[in-house]
């Protein structure tokens, strides 16, 4: 074993009057240290539920340690299954400790943590080599994964990174933030109303079950595909998809609002930078990238700062055509707005931007070729148009079947620098394998270019990132500072990924909508 790692033991002052304890196990001894001497130590910190602790550590000494690694968020990020991602709330440290530690000293343990009952050093001692004992297999493991690399380059920097953007909190406009929550239940049950009238649908929002027998009679397929993929790339000929989506926006708002009290000035989101099967980057407690745009002006930028917001331009798109190397795709995406582009080769009209957009994701993500003629069609485009145009891509179709062969023989998928997908069953492709397979892929890469992007914005001493969104980032700047630096940033930051085989593009647009 490593001589120089330690193991981090701390129990949280949940009250947050800055008594949280600090104990380091170093395979010999335990010993309880100040948060300055915890930051100073130049060992690599061993520790779990980090997300917990690290504020309260960023509060008292303005730093965070130099190598820390969350044994937890290093074995989830690495292990390739998709239910280790899926379930990471409701499993804790116990578990990946029970092969190590006797059940009864893990449960002393967890009370200790919890503050339920006296420390104990030498509980603390035992599960600190516990600790480091499984450091060490989990790491052997990433790296023969080759994941290792992406965790130490990517996640953890990542990590350090919007922890402290986090721990110095976001501004609350508390005359926007008390209008928004005075006004929500409204608007919330006038958009409840109008859906279950237009639908005749119960007075709630409908849960997937719901969702499925009212669509699977009127002819919609979900063999292999979830409602989510339904609602959002399955053309429909009325509006029941759009609308059940701005319910759904409209419920995660009023969620939201109703989780932050008007008495805090401030709110200290807690960073999740896995919190997908693909890695994206979540904000959780409040989850802010959930408000819609038009209650997102609950947030102000701090004293003589000013807010900025920068978005990926057709990000998604770009990202397929470079990797599969298709020369249509390549075309459209250089041609300056793709979907505008598209709009005008199916509709002869770019006002259909909309449409079109959706009808390329849903082809883009494996719909079947027939299913999206009629969607076209339905659309108002040229039946005949449709098939001309969707027939063009025909290396991204040779992609997409080595991507699934790919799948199937490796039992895989992987992204540069690992973020690797494993299959879960076996036997032939499932349609939603097939889908996922290329999804890992494409979002997968979204995800690494993304934290690329925000780690690259550690140079520009001026800005500080409020809210990263996926593939955009709300961030507070001087008023002299020139938000178009961040773009070019980003689609710089594209541009090297891709080793200048795509020019990446990305520009400022709006944060919220009054």
């Amino acid at each position: 074993m490593s001589n120089n790692k330690k193991a981090l033991l701390f129990i949280h002052d949940y009250t947050e009057q800055g008594n949280d304890l600090f104990y380091l196990w170093d395979a010999t001894q335990i010993e309880e240290v100040s948060a300055e001497k915890l930051v100073a130590d130049s060992a690599e910190i061993i520790c779990h539920d980090y997300w917990l602790i690290a504020p309260a550590i960023y509060e008292a000494t303005q730093q965070l340690p130099k190598i820390i690694t969350d044994i937890e968020e290093l074995r989830i990020s690495t292990s390739g299954q998709k239910t280790d991602r899926e379930l990471k709330e409701k499993i804790d440290v116990a578990q990946s400790l029970k092969e190590l530690v006797e059940a009864d000293t893990i449960k002393k343990y967890l009370a200790i943590f919890h503050r339920k009952c006296a420390i104990d050093e030498s509980i603390l001692a035992t599960v600190g080599q516990a600790l480091l004992t499984l450091s060490e297999e989990i790491e052997t493991s990433a790296k023969q994964l080759d994941e290792w690399d992406r965790f130490i380059k990517i996640e953890r920097p990542i990590t350090e990174q919007l922890i402290k953007s986090a721990a110095k909190g976001i501004a609350i406009n508390e005359d926007k933030l008390r209008l928004h929550k005075k006004n929500i239940e409204f608007e919330y049950y006038m958009a409840l109303k109008a859906f279950s009238a237009k639908y005749n649908l119960p007075l709630e929002t409908p849960t997937d079950t719901e969702i499925i027998n009212y669509l699977e009679p009127k002819g919609y397929d979900f063999s292999g595909v979830n409602v989510e993929y339904v609602l959002k790339f399955v053309p429909m000929q009325d509006d029941f998809a759009i609308d059940l989506l701005q319910l759904m926006k409209i419920a995660k708002s009023r969620k939201v609002l109703n989780l932050i009290p008007l008495s805090q000035r401030r709110i200290y989101p807690i960073t999740d930078v896995f919190g997908s099967v693909t890695s994206r980057i979540y904000f959780k407690d409040p989850s802010l990238q959930n408000l819609a745009k038009q209650h997102r002006n609950i947030l102000l930028p701090d004293e003589g700062k000013l807010f900025s917001y920068v978005d990926f331009d057709q990000y998604e798109a770009g990202i397929m055509g470079v990797l599969s190397g298709d020369s249509e795709i390549l075309r459209l995406y250089a041609s300056g707005d793709l979907y505008e582009t598209v709009a005008e080769e199916l509709f002869g009209n770019k006002a259909n931007r909309k449409e079109a957009k959706r009808l390329f994701l849903s082809y883009a993500y494996g719909m079947r070729k027939q299913s999206l003629y009629d969607a076209a069609s339905n659309y108002g485009a040229n039946r005949q148009a449709a098939k001309d145009f969707f027939n063009k891509f025909c290396i991204f179709e040779k992609w997409k079947v080595t991507i699934h062969s790919e799948f199937q023989q490796q039992g895989y998928v992987k992204t540069s620098l690992g973020n690797h997908m494993r299959r879960e069953i076996i036997g032939p492709l499932s349609e939603q394998e097939k889908r996922s397979s290329v999804s890992q892929i494409v979002q997968g890469t979204a995800s690494l270019i993304f934290k690329k992007s925000l780690l690259n914005l550690r140079n520009e001493a001026n800005i500080q990132i409020k809210v990263p969104m996926h593939d955009a980032v709300l961030f507070q700047h001087d008023e002299k500072f020139n938000a178009d630096t961040v773009a070019q940033i980003f689609s710089s930051t594209m541009t090297e990924h891709f080793d200048g085989k795509i020019q990446g593009k990305a520009s400022t647009g709006e944060f919220f909508v009054d």
